[in-house]
């Protein structure tokens, strides 16, 4: 799967356009979706262009402390080679900030060693289709919260002055916030518009200080994967810029909303044409949506990768624990929209804000790959409060997620053994060692009655 790189010729041009700019970013996106990297002088660019960087092959073993997960074993017992990356051609971008001095752009694998990078894992579903003679558009939303700045990097959600932070006095839809809140969505505008996202609306959402961004669809899954990342690179530069911290943290508080990731998908044939549509759909949108509802237990550990992602998970939220699917329903976890034939798609609602939209969108194309390849029927759609239907439930707890994952046959088949192994050992780990922490509610509701 080949790629574009930057040229040496393109980093001195774009340096004379921003003769300001002093410092430049250059990450890549790991396994949890963080950002890693370098940050490199505006003088050494062109160098960079031209021979790329070494970066260790590790950097896809890391948890989210950055500590590398020995139980994958691919650390010791690998010798921690580096792998050579190189800048992704159309991302480098200045990170229009009051001082302008910063610019970032993104490196990529120019070998996929071991099957771990996530943005790969994308482009190998992505192809999957395109040999059936399908080519997905996709979009990414996602909803955050802004609190006040952390002190000595210890985060508290804070609403900021002004905006109001009682949750049962919810401003959904409503402007005040926004109000509120205006030199912040300007900059993440501004910010957007220099680095050519396709920022689309913004909204309030429930909680307080919740807000929601959309995404335009793309005609390139790996794209609108990439928009989502660093989207929420830029929600936080702007935050910051204004005194304010962003989280995309699955739920932060638990009487407050959670935050989710809902992913738009259709499929277009060689010719251009959707072929999701029909009357109302057609037969190979049922197929697709099959799949999805077939896989969807298997994939549950990427829709939820961390501890704190499970805890979004409750009844009456809008936050689907089962595998159904319905028009227009925002209970469903896979939500049917059919206003247009061009416009017809399903809207993927179960992810959590904090998952890596990479690894997102290659387990829904598996899904529908599996659905079509198998010609499955996704049953009658569901009406009304889905939380109420007979539909399979997905795991809602992380150590089941895990368990289904880890053992999935679908899994294997669509990310491959090397991944599905790597990815249940990382998350294991991690989760063990967050589930061996006594907390102080354990304190609260046991100690003195056990």
């Amino acid at each position: 799967m080949s790629e574009a790189y930057l040229s040496a010729e393109q980093a001195k041009a774009f340096l004379a356009g921003h003769p300001r700019v002093h410092w430049i970013d250059i990450f890549m996106h790991d396994v949890n979706g963080i950002a890693r990297g370098k940050r490199i002088r505006a003088g050494d660019l062109m160098a960079f262009a031209d021979k790329g960087f070494m970066v260790p092959s590790t950097c896809y073993i890391m948890d989210m402390r950055g500590s590398c997960v020995e139980e994958t074993g691919r650390l010791w017992e690998t010798g921690d080679p580096d792998l050579q990356f190189r800048i992704l051609a159309g991302t480098l971008a200045p990170v229009s900030m009051k001082d302008a001095t910063h610019a970032q752009a993104v490196m990529v694998p120019v070998e996929d060693d071991g099957g771990l990078d996530p943005r790969r894992l994308l482009q190998r579903q992505s192809a999957r289709l395109a040999a059936r003679g399908y080519h997905p558009v996709t979009a990414v939303e996602l909803e955050f919260y802004v609190s006040t700045a952390s002190q000595d990097g210890k985060f508290v959600l804070n609403t900021p002055p002004g905006m109001i932070s009682d949750p049962d006095w919810q401003q959904l839809y409503q402007f005040e916030e926004l109000d509120c809140a205006s030199a912040f969505i300007d900059d993440i505008y501004r910010i957007a518009e220099d680095q050519k996202l396709p920022v689309d609306a913004v909204l309030q959402e429930a909680g307080p200080g919740q807000f929601e961004i959309n995404l335009k669809h793309t005609k390139d899954p790996a794209t609108s994967a990439l928009d989502g990342l660093l989207l929420k690179r830029a929600v936080k530069a702007a935050a910051r810029a204004n005194g304010m911290e962003a989280t995309f943290m699955a739920k932060p508080h638990h009487d407050w909303s959670g935050s989710g990731m809902h992913i738009h998908v259709s499929l277009l044939d060689d010719a251009g044409k959707n072929v999701f549509a029909g009357d109302p759909i057609s037969p190979l949108f049922r197929n697709a949506l099959g799949g999805l509802r077939a896989t969807m237990g298997d994939f549950m550990a990427v829709w939820a990768q961390s501890a704190n992602a499970y805890r979004r998970y409750q009844p009456k939220s809008y936050v689907p624990m089962a595998a159904h699917w319905g028009f227009n329903n925002r209970t469903a976890s896979l939500r049917v929209l059919n206003a247009s034939a061009s416009a017809t798609r399903v809207e993927h609602r179960i992810a959590g804000a904090d998952a890596n939209p990479y690894i997102v969108l290659a387990a829904i194309l598996a899904g529908i790959e599996h659905g079509i390849s198998h010609k499955l029927d996704p049953g009658s759609a569901a009406e009304g409060n889905c939380d109420a239907s007979d539909a399979p439930k997905v795991p809602t707890a992380w150590v089941n997620a895990l368990a289904q994952f880890e053992t999935s046959k679908t899994v294997a088949d669509a990310f491959g053994p090397a991944f599905q192994k790597v990815y249940a050992q990382m998350k294991q780990a991690e989760r063990i060692a967050f589930e061996r922490v006594v907390t102080e509610l354990d304190y609260q509701w046991y100690a003195r009655v056990a």
